[in-house]
């Protein structure tokens, strides 16, 4: 018996190390299994992460082009940079992971070619853009000559997706067969593998942990790529409505227009915002309101000097809010009831302009306050650019219809009023006189004096008739020392009162050259009346050339009003 119970017990020894090395092999099996399941499991997630890394890599790229293209801000430019350098590390990593599979690794290198095709245009712009050709660059953009590049990448990207995901969930379902072998296999001996259950357990529960803190990172990374997709969208509105104003400022003609546009667009790019643009003003030495929305529009001051603000005076943007140590603008600070106030100074080509402001009075957007700060440092050079491109119209067209020594009008100018004021008088059956005035002596004293003091006399005499005048009424330098006054609604009385009254206040006007003193000159004028000395303008030109003539006859230093008829005559100097 106890042969036969050794033999036994040797036997059930046996049998259950048997029993125990076939569980064994089988759940090591079975396990072998699950792992490797696992594994494939882990390759094709790890292969679609590097797709969507490679796609998000291209997209900051094409954000990091665009920004450059429309801001020529050179800032912008780092994503491109930085998705140029790790995209191929991208691609070699896909490689690894997909190269025994033939059809996924073709597709990587397609990736790749269009990866070089789409760099290569988008490069092409930034070359543009970086040697000043802003149009050609811009051109380029419009042109979206990488759109089919664009679609082809995300077409085989989409492709690989896909098949990678059957592939995840062929992968997945064999783990679930695995899992349940091994999970049948130990339900049969508990007992004598509990050990061993054990120790699958945790295996198993590690496994679980490691998969459940791999989705939750999949999760954040999803979050990430939709705030940046957010952020994307939003500075696209941003460049798109800032684009739209381009296109209406360049368009204006006059601060009146700016004024009349910059308001609404305003308050569309910075809702919740008042603000106010200033313009400098030719003297220098104040700011004057050109635009104001939101609360601002009645309460902003229509003037302030420069030095009332910080921005302005220390040549950058300021920003201020209630519980900052910087100071508040002095254009700001009077029964100011704004949390944050901003100011960015505009300029343009080395000279400022004007002056930008934004308020708020809401606490809870101080975290947003340096996204405002930058749309709104994109606005003020917009906006600089503008006013410095009117400006240089206004200059330009007061060259072209003014003397520039006298800043009286010309006689190209003198046609197209002439015309008008003509057509009006006629219209309305109002009287029009025109006024030859002439300097008395003039090339003697140009002769005794030198010529700086004939034009330092030519520009007291028209600076005076022209602060004399009615802002109806027009002067024009009709050739030499020689002026043509325009008096719309004067009739002969009138016009000889007003015009006596000029000549005998010109007679006392002092005129200086470097500090010292000249003669006086006295000035001779002729007038004529529209329709008792003419109808047309060469009709009236000629009686009022006569009655001058009369005027320098009779002993000068005096007006004369033209006779009903008189024939021309060559003037006396």
């Amino acid at each position: 018996m106890n042969r036969l119970a050794k033999w036994k017990r040797g036997l059930l020894i046996a049998v259950a190390c048997g029993i125990l090395a076939v569980n064994s092999a089988v759940l090591y099996a079975s396990l072998t299994s699950l792992v490797e399941t696992a594994n494939r499991v882990k390759h094709s997630l790890d292969v679609k992460d590097e797709l969507a890394q490679v796609a998000f890599e291209m997209a900051s790229a094409e954000s990091g082009q665009r920004g450059y293209i429309l801001t020529a801000n050179i800032r912008y430019l780092d994503p491109y940079y930085r998705a140029t350098n790790r995209v191929q590390g991208r691609l070699d990593r896909l490689r690894e992971l997909l190269v025994d599979d033939e059809q996924q690794f073709a597709k990587v290198e397609q990736i790749d070619q269009l990866i070089a095709q789409k760099f290569a245009e988008m490069a092409e712009t930034i070359d543009a853009q970086s040697m000043g050709s802003s149009t050609e660059a811009a051109e380029l953009v419009r042109r979206n000559r990488g759109e089919g590049i664009a679609r082809q990448f995300h077409e085989t990207i989409g492709a690989m997706e896909t098949n990678e995901e059957s592939t995840l969930a062929e992968r997945q379902q064999e783990a679930d067969v695995a899992r349940q072998a091994a999970f049948f296999t130990l339900a049969g001996f508990v007992a004598t593998i509990a050990a061993l259950l054990a120790i699958l357990y945790y295996l198993t529960k590690r496994e679980m942990n490691r998969k459940i803190q791999a989705s939750e990172e999949l999760e954040v990374l999803a979050a990430q790529l939709q705030e940046r997709q957010d952020n994307l969208v939003r500075e696209r509105n941003e460049v798109a409505q800032l684009n739209e104003a381009s296109n209406f400022l360049q368009s204006c003609e006059d601060m009146a227009e700016i004024s009349a546009v910059m308001g609404p667009f305003l308050q569309k790019m910075f809702p919740g915002h008042a603000g106010t643009i200033y313009t400098t003003a030719p003297s220098r030495n104040r700011l004057d309101l050109l635009s104001a929305w939101g609360e601002a529009d009645g309460d902003a001051p229509q003037h302030f000097a420069p030095q009332q603000c910080w921005g302005l005076r220390r040549g950058q943007v300021h920003m201020h809010s209630a519980d900052d140590v910087s100071p508040c603008c002095e254009h700001f600070c009077v029964d100011s009831k704004f949390e944050a106030t901003l100011c960015i100074p505009l300029s343009a080509h080395g000279e400022t302009l004007g002056l930008l402001t934004l308020v708020h009075d809401d606490a809870a957007r101080q975290d947003k306050d340096e996204d405002i700060r930058r749309r709104a440092e994109m606005v003020a050079r917009q906006v600089g650019l503008t006013l410095s491109n009117i400006r240089l119209r206004e200059s330009l067209r007061d060259q072209s219809i003014r003397d520039p020594m006298t800043k009286a009008y010309n006689r190209r100018h003198l046609e197209a009023v002439v015309e008008k004021e003509f057509a009006r008088a006629e219209r309305f059956k109002r009287p029009l006189s025109i006024a030859m005035l002439d300097i008395d002596h003039f090339k003697r004293y140009n002769d005794t004096h030198g010529h700086q003091a004939g034009d330092a006399a030519l520009i007291a005499v028209s600076q005076h008739i022209q602060s004399s005048l009615r802002a109806t009424d027009w002067l024009f330098r009709y050739g030499g020392e020689e002026f043509l006054i325009l008096l719309s609604e004067a009739d002969a009385a009138d016009a000889s009162t007003r015009l006596d009254a000029m000549r005998a206040s010109i007679s006392e006007l002092g005129v200086m050259i470097d500090g010292v003193p000249l003669p006086h000159v006295t000035v001779s004028c002729g007038v004529a009346v529209l329709i008792a000395h003419g109808e047309t303008f060469d009709e009236l030109v000629a009686a009022a050339d006569e009655a001058l003539y009369e005027a320098k006859k009779s002993g000068r230093n005096q007006v004369k009003l033209a006779a009903d008829s008189a024939p021309k005559m060559t003037l006396i100097a």
